[in-house]
């Protein structure tokens, strides 16, 4: 493998954006929020432009912004992947010009791999719609094949939550592109343990890491082969996941289910954790706003409810119990 990829290992954060009351982009305010979730050394790489971090009001000047301010913040300290896709809000009714969303795609990740970026993150391509005689598989086939000849760095896919069921990548397809020398991960936001299984499967023995991309399959995901999570825990409880990895490469058993079970008793109370997480990065003194963008003008979008301060107190005295085993 041309690449080295040894940080896809554990915790990879799908960074939460910091954002001006007027939607702008805070760079200070992501700084001191990197600065908090750096305290602990739990988290191997930084995905900024993620969907926790609401990719998809991103611009080509935001995508950029980010990517300059995360990759000469984090220099040296830990890899940055920038999500390169081209522009598009996730609104099934109003897709882009397809030529134009591929360019765009090139144009970022070139740039930001100049920026220092470690990968190219791109998401399985709902945006385009198959052209007369193609198949929803041979779409993402030609348009990754045409993104990493055209990409000069390592590139990775992101199946993310929610995908149409036609644009879930076939294992067939995933392991024929795992043959492109720069195609090199991905991360899949499934819950499907039969479809999780047929990924990890295809892809045995290829030079291409898999990225668990739901952390209540991370015990599975191990045992397949994976070593790597993006998740809402990756960022929230980044020892939990880091945990899981090394009890099950030590052989011990007892301890992956014990660090699985942790990890899930912090999903079940299904709480606003972008929203928790800042109030708590401000609670420790690295000052987070918690202003956001709104998605509401698109059908295919929502934007949570704010957290009461009976929700945030309760979640909080969870975590921290939960946690006390892991730091």
């Amino acid at each position: 493998m041309p690449y080295s990829l040894d940080y896809i290992y554990g915790a990879i954060s799908p960074t939460f954006t910091v954002f001006h009351e007027d939607g702008r982009l805070d760079d200070d305010g992501q700084r001191r929020f990197v600065d908090f979730l750096l305290q602990d050394n739990a988290i191997s790489a930084y995905f900024v432009r993620s969907g926790m971090g609401l990719m998809y009001t991103f611009s080509m000047e935001d995508t950029l912004q980010i990517a300059r301010n995360m990759c000469a913040h984090l220099k040296g300290i830990r890899p940055v992947l920038v999500g390169c896709s081209g522009i598009w809000d996730r609104n099934y009714d109003k897709r882009p010009d397809p030529d134009l969303y591929l360019q765009q795609g090139i144009k970022l990740g070139n740039e930001t791999l100049e920026m220092g970026a470690a990968a190219a993150v791109y998401t399985i391509p709902e945006a385009l719609v198959p052209k007369e005689g193609q198949s929803h598989q041979d779409l993402i086939e030609t348009y990754f094949t045409t993104l990493c000849a055209q990409v000069n760095g390592p590139v990775m896919v992101y199946q993310p939550p929610g995908t149409r069921k036609e644009y879930e990548i076939a294992p067939e397809v995933l392991r024929r592109l795992t043959a492109l020398p720069n195609f090199v991960a991905g991360k899949f936001s499934t819950s499907e343990g039969y479809y999780a299984y047929e990924l990890q499967r295809a892809v045995r023995g290829c030079d291409f890491r898999y990225i668990v991309g739901n952390e209540t399959m991370l015990y599975i995901g191990v045992m397949l082969g994976s070593r790597a999570c993006i998740g809402q825990g990756a960022i929230i409880n980044p020892q939990m996941l880091n945990a899981l990895v090394d009890r099950y490469l030590t052989g011990n058993h007892a301890g992956v289910l014990a660090a699985q079970d942790a990890i899930n008793n912090l999903l079940k109370p299904n709480i606003h954790a972008v929203e928790f997480l800042k109030r708590y990065a401000t609670e420790k003194g690295f000052d987070t706003p918690l202003y956001s963008r709104s998605q509401k003008t698109n059908p295919y979008a929502s934007d949570r409810a704010a957290m009461t301060e009976g929700e945030y107190q309760n979640f909080k005295k969870l975590y921290e119990l939960e946690m006390q085993a892991f730091r």
